[in-house]
């Protein structure tokens, strides 16, 4: 008809190229908002244990999970941890407490049991049963599960069954073959419990371990808002430390 014109062909280049920019921006803005999601609540890390957890004989900012929030946040990691330690726990008492020990907003569990039941006797294949139960009852929350052993215990095989991560020996670095180094014990305690020193030097070592952890949960964050960050190593695979080795673990 006359007076109408089809647009030319520069104009609708230029309308193509508009509407391709809205696209991108508002695809920019929607991969910020599922990354805001996933960042929005602090990874709450709940520390599983006995004395040496608790702190035993060491003021609360000392113990080795307060001592560890603060090296992972000074690292810029939005975390909480918990104290959910117990001094004198054998691993039949820590599963009699364990709802009780792992509140539901849990995202990665320390466990660590297994000093006192050698202390009284407790059979192995009873302390390795309780083990079992509660890595198994924490995965089945889907909660990220750090196991460390102690010399000569090695639970790396509960780990292994139930996917979650393993740390060989909590006291690495403060004592050689199980015999702690003084430097690192209270003085007084005949029991030898771990001073400020010595819990520090646990964090410098678990850190890292931890830090693995905490970008495993936020990937899975990411993952379950359908957004992959550059951090979250794909096809969704993150190397695990454990200590004197390394191996990649699948979500």
């Amino acid at each position: 008809m006359a007076g109408l014109e089809s647009p030319r062909p520069e104009n609708q280049g230029n309308l193509m190229i508009r509407f391709a920019k809205i696209w991108i921006a508002l695809l920019a803005l929607g991969v910020l908002i599922l990354a805001g999601v996933a960042r929005a609540d602090p990874i709450h890390i709940v520390a599983f244990g006995d004395s040496n957890t608790a702190g035993f004989g060491v003021t609360e900012k000392n113990t080795y999970p307060a001592q560890l929030e603060r090296a992972l946040k000074a690292k810029g990691y939005d975390v909480e941890v918990t104290n959910s330690g117990a001094s004198g726990n054998t691993s039949s008492r820590a599963l009699s407490r364990f709802d009780d020990a792992i509140p539901e907003d849990t995202d990665i569990a320390i466990v660590f049991f297994g000093r006192n039941d050698v202390r009284w006797g407790v059979d192995d294949a009873k302390l390795r049963a309780n083990l079992d139960a509660m890595v198994r009852r924490l995965r089945e929350r889907e909660i990220v599960v750090i196991l460390a052993g102690f010399h000569p215990k090695d639970f790396s095989e509960i780990a292994a069954a139930y996917d979650a991560i393993y740390y060989p020996d909590f006291f690495a670095g403060v004592a050689s073959d199980g015999v702690k180094d003084p430097k690192y014990v209270l003085f007084w305690d005949l029991i030898g419990h771990l001073n400020t020193a010595g819990y520090q030097e646990i964090v410098s070592r678990m850190s890292p371990l931890v830090e693995t952890a905490v970008t495993k949960v936020y990937c899975n964050r990411l993952e379950e808002a359908a957004f992959l960050a550059p951090e979250c190593n794909a096809p969704g695979r993150q190397p695990i430390v454990t200590g004197s080795t390394e191996k990649t673990v699948t979500r």
